[in-house]
C-alpha cells in the first residue's frame, strides 16, 4: 500500500452528517472515518473475534441475478 492511499467504503452514508461516499477505513481495519465531519467508530472487540454476523451483507454471485437460458 502506498502512502497516503485512502480505502472508501463504497455506498456508506456517514451517520453524522449524512454525507454518502466520505467514509474511510483505516489500513488496520479497526476504524472507519468521516472525511467530511469528525466521526470516527471503533470495530468492537466482539465483533473482530466473530466470523460471521448477521448484520453483514450477503454475497452474492452476479449469475444469480441474469435470466437463465434455456439448456438445448
Amino acid at each position: 500500500m502506498s502512502r497516503g492511499f485512502i480505502r472508501f467504503i463504497a455506498g456508506a452514508v456517514c451517520p453524522s452528517c449524512k454525507a454518502q461516499d466520505k467514509i474511510a477505513i483505516t489500513p488496520d481495519d479497526k476504524t472507519i472515518y468521516c472525511l467530511n465531519c469528525d466521526f470516527k467508530e471503533k470495530k468492537p472487540k466482539d465483533i473482530e473475534n466473530k466470523s460471521s454476523n448477521s448484520n453483514e451483507p450477503k454475497v452474492f454471485n452476479i449469475d444469480d441475478f441474469r435470466p437463465k437460458k434455456p439448456r438445448i
